[in-house]
């Protein structure tokens, strides 16, 4: 019924790796792949560079405006309905977007700040002539020309005046450390296989506010073309929608599982803990899954997923004992154990073992001095 999937394994299963053949394969069949990345990006590195992929870290260069609101309808789709994006109030949605990212920088926000800052927003998309006209996003209509639009600076000199407490923590991203946050869109999202590497930003609470970023500017591109396929693979989803997450961002990434398949998409989430979905929305995104990948999982996590997953403990166990790159296919009512093989390109694009790295390494630098 839809092309979603969660991958579940405990480290060392080989769930990067899992995560990495199944992009690749992906790309080969033209489905358009994009990967965030939370932690480890640069395993995904080498093999995003041998496929002529776009490798993305966020930086002073690059950046994503969070406020950005984006055509979401190619003119193609328009010719094949009139109304593709018509129904969508493309300011309300962008101001709801920002109220989740707001949320997870400000988690304990009252409804009084939130009042406020909603104000705040409509006010400085109003300074840039943009209403709720979905018209009034562009300079030239005729031409699909967008205007400029307002980032996280413009924002702050508005909330300075209405509530200072919010405009010190947003400061952060207009004179401190993560201005890079501050910026116009400067990414080309062309590319049909592209990484986004937050990596840097771990252990930091920066990255689930550079999670919902991504996922938004993703989320805009997915739905610019239904025709083409196109899938979205969220590691460490935990972040937008665990126990440290809000609602608000919960919220927005279940919207995506449930309407992706509207747009030929796919959403695949994977994570070490079968507990990441043991919540309201971890929930929906189990029943709009269809597709479960299981790796090997300790003793009290196979026993979470028998429970969630109604698994019969001879499969729970079978979990417990699976080697690497061994996992259990639960999909369209079979379950089903299977082995994850890549070819020998394959293997030596996406391989994480240092004795083969080392390998790889000097085979590198024979090829280089035979050369020479």
């Amino acid at each position: 019924k839809n092309a979603n999937a969660i991958v579940s394994g405990t480290t060392g299963a080989g769930k990067t790796y899992f995560l990495q053949l199944l992009a690749l394969r992906m790309r080969l069949r033209n489905i358009r792949c994009f990967i965030i990345v939370p932690v480890k990006g640069h395993e995904y590195r080498r093999a995003c560079k041998n496929i002529n992929g776009s490798f993305i870290k966020l930086s002073s260069q690059i950046g994503i405006n969070i406020m950005a609101i984006r055509k979401t309808a190619k003119p193609d789709m328009e010719l094949l309905d009139e109304d593709y994006a018509a129904e969508d109030c493309l300011l309300s949605k962008k101001i709801q977007v920002l109220l989740a990212w707001f949320s997870l920088l400000v988690p304990d926000m009252k409804n009084e700040e939130e009042q406020l800052l909603d104000e705040a927003l409509m006010e400085v998309y109003r300074q840039f002539g943009i209403t709720y006209d979905n018209e009034s996003i562009y300079a030239d209509v005729s031409k699909c020309v967008l205007k400029r639009m307002p980032v996280l600076g413009d924002l702050y000199q508005i909330l300075k005046d209405r509530t200072e407490r919010i405009a010190i923590i947003l400061n952060r991203f207009i004179h401190g450390s993560a201005q890079y946050f501050n910026q116009q869109d400067n990414v080309d999202l062309g590319n049909p296989y592209t990484v986004f590497d937050l990596s840097d930003l771990r252990n930091s609470k920066l990255q689930p506010l550079a999670m919902l970023i991504v996922l938004d500017f993703v989320w805009d591109c997915i739905k610019e073309d239904c025709t083409q396929r196109k899938a979205v693979i969220i590691d460490e989803l935990w972040q937008l929608i665990g126990s440290t997450a809000t609602k608000q961002s919960s919220d927005f990434v279940v919207d995506i599982y449930r309407l992706i398949r509207a747009y030929s998409g796919a959403a695949i989430s994977a994570s070490q803990n079968l507990t990441d979905y043991d919540s309201d929305a971890g929930r929906v995104i189990l029943n709009t899954s269809k597709t479960k990948i299981l790796l090997n999982l300790e003793a009290d996590e196979a026993r979470k997923a028998q429970r969630l997953l109604n698994l019969s403990s001879m499969e729970a166990h079978s979990i417990t004992q699976f080697g690497r790159g061994e996992a259990l296919l639960i999909t369209a009512g079979s379950k089903v154990p299977l082995s994850i093989i890549a070819c020998k390109k394959e293997h030596e694009l996406i391989t994480t073992d240092r004795t083969e790295l080392k390998a790889l390494l000097e085979k590198k630098k024979r090829e280089r001095e035979e050369s020479g």
